[in-house]
């Protein structure tokens, strides 16, 4: 996707900063609040699956699409016809959409890469934002997106990491913070999967007429048009780095979550293609260390080669947290591996309520004026910790992230 120009980026900033210019989606109870879509492929179907679910007094329209690919766009065009009685708006770039005044909030799912560039695009034009995860991929973006957050702080943004959405995971952050498992030292995650993951055919089919190639590439590289990596990008440097953009940004925001910290402090990894020698770019197996200043190491996993071992799993002094999403047995505490004195005497099964979607939270928040459940500092976060392992990876060098200047650096 392109990006705004700086004049009107500058202008945009300026008002805001003037107090002349407010949120397009400052709105009445009554009025209805006009969402644009901006990238409408696989997962934008199963957002929009999420907003038609949401409660009817949520009071919403889908009035705008933006695609850089005809197919998807008049896929999607189509479907909210069929779903929503009007046909939307169709915007040939984000900046058009942008720069309606009748789109008051955009949902944001487009390459792993592009988040970070129209997340704050949107946010310094005065849209609300719910952005697929990750948030960014490279610091220098990550720290962008975060300068505009700050500066325009009346702006919503959800970042679509839903297990802080999901009943088990907030009642096992309940249960971490009132100090029952005791010290915690160790989280262990495994997320695996047998399959040569994110291949999508090759580019077959994909017609370059129907793409609009450079508002894909950003400028991030000068490649010329290539079918297999329009269609399979995740596998595919700079679009994505694959396991840690896509399954690792997950897992990190969960461990921040339960246990209550931030940001990492140091970080060792290593990874690389072990199975599918296919081409990609990115690998099929990732390890990844990080050591927190609470006095934890989160030893993260992911391998496609063999799908067995999964867990989620915080051990502290007293016992061990088994995740519900990984367990068979559900969320449960139990005394396993603490201190004979003071280890859990019984186990205990933890149960958490059913929550309203992610979504929901979303647009409640946009009416309301609330900080959502996983607001951008929460993918600030979770960019941080992916830059790091990434690096980590490439170099093979400890890396070391100081949240005062915000920069990382390798030893």
């Amino acid at each position: 996707m392109p990006a705004l120009g700086d004049a009107l980026l500058a202008a945009s900033a300026a008002l805001f900063s003037a107090g002349m210019l407010a949120p397009s989606s400052v709105l009445g109870a009554n009025d209805v609040l006009r969402i644009g879509l901006i990238g409408v492929g696989d997962r934008m179907g199963a957002l929009l699956k999420d907003l038609r679910n949401v409660s009817k007094d949520m009071n919403y329209q889908v009035t705008g699409v933006c695609d850089i690919w005809k197919v998807n766009r008049d896929k999607a065009v189509k479907a909210i016809t069929d779903s929503y009685g009007t046909a939307p708006k169709v915007y040939p770039t984000p900046e058009a959409m942008y720069s309606d005044k009748n789109i008051d909030a955009v949902i944001i799912s487009t390459t792993d890469f592009s988040h970070a560039t129209l997340l704050r695009q949107a946010i310094l034009a005065g849209k609300h934002t719910y952005c697929e995860k990750p948030t960014a991929n490279t610091l220098e973006d990550a720290n962008a997106v975060i300068a505009a957050a700050e500066a325009h702080p009346n702006i919503i943004v959800q970042v679509g990491t839903q297990r802080r959405s999901d009943g088990g995971y907030n009642a096992a952050a309940e249960y971490v913070a009132t100090g029952a498992l005791g010290k915690i030292t160790r989280v262990n995650a495994s997320w695996n999967y047998y399959g040569a993951r994110w291949l999508r055919g090759g580019g077959d089919g994909i017609n370059a007429a129907d793409v609009d190639w450079k508002q894909f590439t950003l400028g991030r590289d000068n490649r010329r048009f290539d079918a297999r990596v329009f269609r399979e990008w995740r596998l595919f440097r700079p679009y994505s780095t694959g396991i840690a953009c896509q399954w690792m940004s997950h897992i990190v925001d969960a461990a921040n979550f339960v246990t209550g910290a931030k940001f990492p402090k140091s970080c060792v990894a290593m990874g690389g293609t072990f199975n599918w020698h296919d081409g990609r770019e990115n690998g099929d197996m990732l390890q990844a260390l990080f050591e927190y200043p609470e006095g934890f190491i989160l030893n993260y996993s992911t391998g496609f080669g063999n799908d067995a071992g999964g867990m989620f799993n915080i051990h502290g002094t007293n016992g061990t947290l088994y995740s519900g999403e990984f367990d068979k047995r559900g969320w449960r505490a139990a005394g396993d591996g603490g201190d004979k004195q003071t280890r859990l005497k019984e186990e205990l099964i933890i149960k958490g309520e059913k929550m309203t979607s992610h979504m929901q939270d979303w647009l409640e928040c946009v009416r309301l004026g609330k900080k959502p459940r996983a607001s951008v500092q929460e993918g600030y976060q979770h960019s941080v910790a992916l830059v790091m392992a990434v690096r980590a990876m490439d170099t093979g060098k400890k890396q070391i992230f100081d949240p005062a200047t915000r920069t990382i650096t390798s030893v």
